[in-house]
């Protein structure tokens, strides 16, 4: 801990940790582990210079017989130290088993998670969400529609010149380009990624892979372990797009959270992409799991979303959303991604949406109440970030010291406004 004195003579008790482990649960990427801890290690630079703070990024270290890969990162600045313990918790193989299907296999069991999706009423439940998820989830669905109109309308234009093409041919015609538009302009339109993702969700929702639920025992475990350590000041998961669902799936599942003697727990779904498997009617085991970690309130649970993102559920409140009476719910916080990167770096991705949506785990170029690297491995407790993120930008000087803060976090708990 440190006293902070202000202007006006006033000390105000900062809590800085010492030593943390936080967990990372990253969304549907096909990356493996050595390229998320590359993608960490570099955008830990920008934190870096945003904050004026020194950081250093260990090699990765893969856990024998687990699913998890970690390294250590230190953090300082003029008057604290910060040693942190990230674990990735992987499951980059399961999508690796998606994105190996061929297409002849990937199109109808996407279209099978589509029929699924439309048929159950969830894309109804995704709209009246927000619309601008359906736009996303409707996306696949709607390239392939247009794939299928331009396979029989080029086909028939020689028929508009009075030379029709013979019937088989151009019917053969017409699915060799259908095929060929799938493949060549698939990869770029992100259609290979979005069929995939797609796939898998539904067989989440349904849990028709076993691989899922052992993978997420194996979480669980890896997360009551952590817990159990006594180790570390206070353990945080930070859960991207999909990974939210494994994260709620697995704390569910682990027993000690609040126990005396463990260390507070903290929650971040970021773009969190819950609602996608437990809107739909078959999906009540994750509702169930939703219900189990929300009646924990020794648990600091936030939810950051944003407006320009498409693949997340803007303005829900996931306990919310699902109609679920509980003990509390994530205090959820909508943030501006473009406040978080210089206008000429917004300017050149605001029309990706994929790479919009993955900001949420990027480093900051500007001080700002939501920071990715802060969360996991900066010198604030979890719980004083949620509670006071307005303060966040000048919690720390110019020199990055904790002595400088102009906004200091405040002695007294009280809540961020819920928006």
């Amino acid at each position: 801990m440190a006293l902070i004195a202000l202007p006006n003579a006033l000390e105000v008790e900062i809590r800085s940790v010492r030593k943390r482990r936080t967990y990372l649960l990253t969304g549907y990427e096909p990356l493996p582990a050595s390229a998320h801890h590359h993608r960490f290690a570099r955008e830990i630079g920008r934190f870096e210079k945003t904050w004026s703070l020194r950081a250093s990024v260990g090699a990765p270290i893969d856990v024998p017989d687990a699913p998890v890969t970690t390294w250590q990162v230190d953090v300082s600045g003029p008057d604290f130290a910060v040693e942190t313990d990230v674990r990735l918790l992987r499951w980059d193989d399961i999508v690796a088993e998606d994105m190996d299907l061929p297409v002849w296999k990937r199109l109808p069991r996407y279209l099978v998670a589509a029929g699924d999706i439309l048929l159950s009423g969830t894309f109804i439940r995704y709209a009246l969400a927000y619309w601008r998820y359906a736009l996303f989830a409707a996306y696949p669905l709607a390239l392939l529609a247009a794939f299928a109109a331009l396979a029989w309308i080029i086909p028939a234009i020689p028929g508009r010149f009075g030379q029709p093409l013979p019937g088989l041919l151009r019917l053969l015609g017409g699915l060799a380009l259908f095929a060929g538009l799938v493949v060549a302009a698939g990869p770029r339109l992100h259609l290979t990624y979005m069929l995939s993702d797609w796939i898998f969700a539904r067989d989440m929702i349904r849990r028709h892979r076993p691989a899922i639920e052992r993978r997420a025992e194996a979480f669980a475990r890896e997360i009551a372990a952590g817990l159990a350590a006594g180790d570390v000041d206070e353990v945080v998961i930070v859960a991207h797009s999909l990974g939210a669902v494994w994260m709620l799936d697995a704390v569910a599942r682990v027993e000690a959270v609040g126990s005396p003697g463990t260390p507070p727990l903290g929650l971040a779904g970021v773009g969190s992409s819950t609602l996608k498997i437990a809107l739909h009617p078959a999906a009540s085991w994750l509702r169930d799991q939703v219900q189990r970690v929300a009646d924990r309130p020794a648990i600091t649970w936030a939810e950051y979303d944003s407006h320009v993102d498409f693949i997340c559920f803007y303005k829900n409140n996931t306990v919310e959303a699902l109609g679920l009476t509980a003990a509390s719910r994530p205090l959820r916080q909508s943030i501006r991604l473009s406040r978080m990167l210089s206008p000429h770096t917004w300017k050149r991705f605001r029309g990706n949406l994929l790479r919009i949506h993955r900001q949420y785990v990027m480093g900051n170029e500007q001080r700002y109440a939501y920071d990715f690297h802060m969360i996991a491995c900066g010198p604030f407790r979890f719980a004083d970030i949620v509670s006071h993120g307005t303060n966040l930008p000048g919690a720390l000087g110019p020199d990055g010291a904790l002595s400088g803060a102009t906004t200091p976090f405040p002695e007294a708990a009280k809540d961020m406004p819920h928006r």
